[in-house]
């Protein structure tokens, strides 16, 4: 090997014998492969027998056939004191007000840091290396700090929503959120243009940080046209994606009607929202045209199975999400709020599985469409180019999984369908985030989990103790 040779192979990690999901171009899986990291980033990937013997590392791991793909990418989560509600919910309804209002009245910094730091070992623990919130954080330092605290990517949004003047005697609203909530979490315009700026300008979108600031906005018709247009203006400034809720319910396509006399994705392209920076979540309640706006346009979208699936909003029922992947519309998954588990994979799992149920089609969505939007689709729709593949130049966020689960065997199986349909989550094992390790065989490296879940459940005690852990419990709670 020349001396040339030597430094253009030079690695800080190399990983060897893993069964490699790349999501390249060619979407190679390597059955047998290596990846090489330099200082956070990949230099080479391919089959071991070529990768291997070209390399210089500092450290190398054998990882015997183990399972490797790129780390998930989790386009929607509320983090933030909400988590330490989780359990609280009701059972024949899908109005949360009664938590959510109590929520507001028991945030704090550090219960902000806490449910963040809940939600961030939650996604780490189950392959997620990134997130993107669109509001979530009363407290924005303590959420970067729970971020940093676990080592995964994160796109936090401070509250951002006004009102929409349009409406006579009330503010606009949708089952998405009670009168009550809007009232509370309302900021006037300038308000919330500060708060935007605030947040691209301490956590600069371009600066290659693990924690990026975006215009993250509430939506769902509780945002005026004026901070619609400002935040637009501010994300394209910055750099950064524009982020909000939108059409999670039939309310809102009633309600932009009787305002504008269109529906809310046609008043979003009157206003000159609709385009390639901006990312709309949830997204159910969809016609056709709607539907050729956003495939026209250009905007990405985020789609939130278990969400909709708990509450029956209509994601499965109603929702275009084939017809706008078929149309090269990137689709992004995401958790959403505390209704449901972190886990991407189990997002995956239900967007493959719930449209052939309930259209009595096959596929619809095949096993590597969702894994597609779990990675590539995910890294579009948030803006993070650098990453959602296995690739040289790409920053080397990576999943590993164990074999010593069950569901790890047979080995031998198709890995996408084996990831999607069997494996899931269960069997994450070591995520690394810019080569770095911040869960090593199952253990987190940046902190004591322990300690953390010490703090997470007494906070959750104090809340329960206001708010009332039996509140929508139907079977007795015994002391």
């Amino acid at each position: 090997m020349s001396k040339a040779n030597q430094v253009e192979t030079r690695a800080d990690l190399l990983l060897r014998h893993g069964r490699i999901i790349t999501m390249d171009l060619a979407r190679r899986i390597l059955v047998d492969g290596a990846i090489a990291v330099r200082d956070g980033r990949i230099v080479a990937v391919g089959p071991d027998r070529e990768v291997a013997p070209a390399s210089e590392a500092t450290e190398t791991r054998d990882l015997g056939g183990a399972l490797v793909h790129p780390g998930l990418i989790d386009a929607h989560v509320h983090a933030g004191s909400s988590e330490l509600s989780r359990g609280l919910a009701p059972k024949d309804h899908a109005d949360y007000g009664a938590v959510d209002d109590w929520l507001f009245s028991f945030r704090q910094p550090e219960t902000d840091y806490l449910g963040a730091l809940l939600s961030c070992m939650e996604m780490v623990r189950n392959g997620t290396t990134a997130y993107s919130d669109t509001g979530g954080s009363f407290f924005l330092e303590e959420t970067v700090r729970a971020i940093e605290t676990v080592g995964m990517r994160g796109i936090p949004g401070q509250v951002a929503l006004d009102f929409n003047p349009d409406v006579p005697g009330r503010d606009t609203a949708s089952g998405a959120m009670s009168e009550e909530e809007g009232e509370m979490l309302r900021a006037s315009t300038s308000e919330c243009v500060s708060r935007l700026e605030d947040q691209m300008a301490r956590y600069p979108f371009r600066n290659g940080g693990r924690v990026r600031g975006a215009a993250t906005l509430y939506g769902c018709m509780r945002c005026s046209d004026t901070l619609l247009r400002q935040a637009g203006s501010l994300a394209e400034q910055h750099g950064a994606p524009m982020i909000m809720h939108q059409s999670w319910d039939p309310e809102e396509i009633e309600i932009s009607e009787a305002l504008y006399g269109c529906r809310p994705i046609q008043h979003l392209a009157d206003i000159g929202v609709l385009g390639e920076n901006l990312t709309l979540v949830h997204m159910n309640h969809l016609d056709r045209a709607e539907v050729e706006l956003i495939a026209e346009s250009g905007t990405r979208v985020v789609h939130c199975p278990a969400a909709s699936l708990r509450r029956g909003m209509g994601a499965i029922r109603e929702g275009a999400f084939p017809e706008m992947l078929g149309m090269g519309v990137p689709v992004a998954l995401g958790s959403d709020g505390y209704s449901g588990r972190r886990d991407v994979l189990r997002q995956a799992y239900l967007a493959a599985v719930g449209f052939r149920e309930f259209r009595g089609e096959l596929p619809v969505l095949t096993g590597e469409t969702v894994l597609e939007m779990a990675t590539l689709h995910g890294a579009r729709a948030l803006g993070l180019e650098e990453v959602g593949s296995i690739e040289v130049g790409r920053r080397a966020d990576l999943v590993v999984h164990t074999l010593s689960r069950p569901e790890a065997h047979p080995r031998f199986q198709d890995p996408v369908d084996s990831l999607v349909y069997f494996r899931g989550s269960s069997t994450v094992d070591t995520v690394f985030v810019d080569g770095e390790a911040i869960l090593d065989r199952g253990r987190f490296t940046r902190f004591d989990a322990e300690t953390a879940y010490g703090m997470i459940d007494a906070a959750s005690a104090e809340f329960e103790a206001g708010v009332g852990a039996s509140i929508y419990s139907v079977w007795p709670l015994v002391g």
